[in-house]
């Protein structure tokens, strides 16, 4: 039975690894509203407050200095970020969002193989691409919830460059446990494997303290764990995220792929200004799990046939196949997931909106529901 398991999960990597290649330069994100019509758009997963009142002033601050060069080094920045996570601020790296980040990791570390989630964020396949790498593909299971399982383990070898993991993972929503990611980082210090923990949406939970690694990090010299502002505080126009690893070497050669001055002036003045605002967090935290329990509620009655993980701010389910069209039609983009290696037309991944939005999104739902007499399986 195992070798059957392990020869089915090789055949879906070659099945998905086909797809992935005809889907490499399709637009594979959220937030289209260029080329969509719309007036709410559930289809990223931002957080709902938009940015700080502090980091828009300060923004705006910035955006009046900008005829200066930005701070190749960030320090203010760096050094803010480096005393909120007791590091050294040489272990910190600032970059356009932590997608820019993805890119110099495998740059710097010249991947020849990475291995990945699917389904899982997108840019950790493409950025392996753009490396010359190649992929290995882990598969999560719908009859599994998409949960990551210990099998992953057995796929972490002496020829594996680097393992991307996203907790919780985008787009399912899931969350792996801190007992199997240290189980997970001990296997990767045995194989001489980087591990990239992306974390960016841990900030939105209370209980992100007994998820992180980011105490592990003096522990696990292959460890490098990804954060942004651009999802907890609302930034992803600005585009400014970082990486922390203790190994202050790798830091450094992820610095050396990245462009002068990426990080801009405003982006800079804004993020300091977040870190500070403390009560932002509070309030984010009790707006997403008001709204989260509002939105578990009433999508099962209106067209999520099936609702997976629903960690963070964002909600994953299964639905029927055309919902995401017709609620264009209504001027309502959400993110049709069937583009992610290892998902199918029907699944789907919203954003916790404020409440109005939310309501707005429910009640179109329903009106999609008493149009066209569709019964929900379920």
């Amino acid at each position: 039975m195992e070798k059957t398991d392990r020869n089915d999960r090789m055949l879906c990597r070659e099945k998905i690894c086909g797809r992935d290649r005809i889907h490499q330069k399709e637009i594979i994100h959220g937030g289209d509203i260029y080329r969509n019509e719309t007036e709410l758009d559930f289809s990223v997963n931002v957080n709902p407050l938009g940015m700080p009142e502090e980091s828009k002033k300060a923004a705006w601050e910035g955006i009046l200095s900008s005829g200066a060069y930005p701070d190749t080094e960030g320090e203010k920045l760096r050094r803010k970020i480096a005393g909120q996570e007791n590091l050294s601020m040489e272990q910190v790296v600032l970059g356009n969002g932590a997608a820019e980040l993805i890119y110099a990791i495998c740059y710097a570390l010249n991947v020849k193989k990475g291995l990945v989630t699917a389904p899982s964020f997108a840019e950790y396949e493409r950025a392996l691409l753009a490396a010359g790498g190649k992929i290995q593909y882990f598969r999560l299971f719908e009859d599994q919830d998409f949960r990551l399982s210990e099998e992953i383990l057995k796929e972490i070898t002496d020829d594996c460059d680097i393992l991307f993991l996203c907790n919780p993972n985008n787009p399912t929503g899931t969350f792996i446990k801190r007992e199997l990611l240290e189980k997970t980082a001990e296997r990767c210090e045995e194989t001489k494997t980087y591990f990239c923990l992306d974390e960016c949406f841990l900030p939105f939970m209370e209980e992100e303290g007994q998820y992180t690694m980011k105490g592990m990090l003096a522990r696990f010299p292959h460890l490098v764990i990804l954060r942004a502002f651009t999802k907890i505080y609302a930034m992803a126009g600005l585009r400014l995220g970082y990486a922390l690893c203790s190994n202050v070497s790798l830091a450094e050669a992820i610095r050396e792929k990245l462009q002068p001055w990426n990080t801009s002036i405003p982006a800079q003045m804004a993020g300091i200004a977040a870190l500070e605002d403390e009560d932002y967090l509070k309030r984010t935290r009790k707006l997403i799990d008001e709204e989260k329990e509002y939105l578990l509620k009433e999508l099962p009655k209106w067209g999520a046939d099936r609702i997976y993980g629903h960690g963070a701010n964002f909600i994953f389910f299964y639905g029927r196949e055309d919902l995401g069209e017709l609620l264009l039609k209504k001027k309502i983009l959400i993110r049709d997931c069937s583009n992610f290696a290892g998902l199918s037309e029907g699944f789907y991944r919203i954003g916790i909106g404020c409440h109005e939005e939310n309501e707005a999104l429910i009640r179109c739902m329903r009106q999609i529901q008493e149009e066209t007499q569709w019964q929900n399986p379920s």
